[in-house]
């Protein structure tokens, strides 16, 4: 069974805003890269993208794109992405695991 990343409406909504006040093509959308991947952890890098490469999964939700390498979509198949904002008001992603009965969990 394929698992792909999964986005919450909070996700949803900060990544949508991003792209959509940037000067980047309709396409546009939030790009994860890996350096390294384990089990345990990954390294991961995220940046503000025109458009996928060859090779990235495309995860695409309500307006919302994201774009991750092999070894990103490798290692984010069973996670879920939300997003808060930090005390200086910008936004700030963060990696959930999901439960059993549909949540997500930290």
């Amino acid at each position: 069974m394929i698992l792909l990343l999964l986005l919450t409406p909070v996700a949803v909504e900060f990544i949508s805003f991003i792209t959509s006040t940037s000067t980047t093509p309709h396409a546009a959308g939030l790009r994860i890269t890996a350096a390294q991947a384990s089990p345990e952890g990954a390294n991961l890098a995220v940046e503000l993208v025109t458009c996928p490469l060859d090779g990235d999964q495309i995860v695409a939700q309500t307006g919302a794109r994201v774009y991750m390498d092999p070894l990103a979509a490798a290692f984010l198949d069973d996670k879920v992405l939300t997003a808060e904002l930090d005390e200086r008001g910008r936004p700030r992603f963060r990696l959930l695991q999901p439960e059993a009965d549909g949540g997500a969990s930290p």
